[in-house]
């Protein structure tokens, strides 16, 4: 039979190091990525929480079993509050206080009940395998799934299937002494603690790398004032759309959008109102435009929307509302736009539909801006 004071310190080891690895990998991630702290700290406490259980013998049971179920407990509520605020996600005050009653009142029962053992682990089982599956929900609930939720969420799972395996067998085991008393359910217990605390924590780093590889992803693809796509990037998007088109033998059109007068604008209110009015006509693009549809920023006051599945009058349509469409900052100077409209032929390129939507757009200026060209075939 493996030591269980053992399995526990190892148990303690491996939760101090990943606290460690999260701690330095939270100070050198971007603050926009959350949690990272109470991931780091989770670990930590559990570490806190699997000394004391060792020294079960040579410290006051206040210690060894009231305190050290106490950071148990918060461990594990650590886990599931880093989650929250990694996925930006509200934790209601009445459901934290709720836990937190909750998991104080079975801790000062176990430590104040003179009954059977078991039944003391019965109640800690379900309080942490409880937190478990309500931590597993709460990752697989995700909109979008990866390897690193997926992981995570199974390794929650099978830990808090053991925890509650066995905590509904305890009353009908052999009498225990304690949580060091050998027994096959013990050592499956406790390997499950400290492998399930140092997966989870595995987890929780590939996760936070799996944002930062997204956040990086995003600065590449996205430009950092507008958030519309960049140039390169909106040019691999439409080729990618073009050749779609072309396969499925489906419509697809392009509009070329430039801001009037914006240089009067910058000119008169200062760049960093030109860069607000950027922003914000992004803003009101992207409420008029409905997916697959995207918007790129083309240079300075260009932008480039591509309209996939749809054809030269419903383009001209889009373009009109985009036209009409009111400031969503009514408080930034008024800025009105030109548009030209331009639908793919059999023949053309993406350099040749953007440049005919050019054309269009500089019909439109010569009119007098504030208008919507189409321009249906080259000429």
């Amino acid at each position: 039979m493996l030591q269980l004071r053992t399995i526990s310190g190892v148990t303690g080891v491996m939760g101090c190091l990943m606290a460690l690895v999260m701690f330095f990998q939270r100070r050198s991630y971007p603050p926009s990525i959350h949690g990272l702290g109470h991931w780091a700290a989770a670990p930590l406490v559990a570490f806190a929480s699997a000394v004391l259980f060792t020294l079960r013998g040579k410290l006051p049971d206040l210690l060894s079993l009231g305190l050290a179920n106490a950071l148990m407990f918060a461990g594990a509520v650590l886990f599931v509050a880093g989650s929250y605020r990694f996925f930006e996600r509200p934790l209601s005050a009445r459901a934290g206080l709720l836990l937190g009653l909750t998991g104080l009142a079975i801790i000062a029962f176990m430590h104040f009940f003179t009954g059977p053992y078991g039944y003391r682990v019965l109640f800690m089982g379900l309080l942490l395998g409880g937190v478990g599956v309500w931590h597993a929900r709460l990752i697989w609930s995700q909109p979008v799934q990866s390897f690193a939720t997926r992981f995570t969420g199974v390794v929650l799972l099978l830990s808090s299937i053991i925890i509650l395996a066995r905590a509904v067998t305890a009353p009908f085991m052999a009498p225990q002494e304690g949580l060091f008393t050998p027994s096959p359910m013990q050592v499956v217990y406790l390997l499950g603690l400290a492998f399930g605390t140092l997966l989870t924590s595995i987890g929780t780093v590939l996760m936070a790398a799996e944002h930062l590889r997204q956040e990086l992803e995003r600065l590449i693809t996205h430009d950092s004032l507008t958030g519309a796509l960049t140039r390169r990037a909106l040019f691999t998007t439409g080729e990618a759309e073009l050749s779609r088109a072309r396969r499925q033998g489906r419509p697809l059109s392009v509009l070329m959008l430039d801001l009037d007068h914006f240089k009067q604008i910058n000119d008169e209110h200062g760049h960093l109102v030109g860069d607000r009015v950027l922003a914000d006509f992004v803003e009101r693009a992207h409420a008029v435009l409905r997916r697959p549809a995207v918007l790129g920023r083309y240079g300075g006051e260009e932008f480039v929307a591509l309209l996939p599945d749809t054809d030269a009058e419903q383009a001209l349509a889009v373009a009109e509302r985009l036209r009409a469409s009111p400031a969503a900052d009514a408080a930034l100077p008024r800025c009105h736009v030109s548009i030209g409209v331009a639908t793919a032929q059999f023949e053309d390129t993406l350099d040749s539909l953007i440049n005919r939507a050019d054309a269009g757009l500089y019909q439109a200026k010569a009119r007098g801006r504030n208008q919507v060209v189409q321009r249906l075939a080259a000429s």
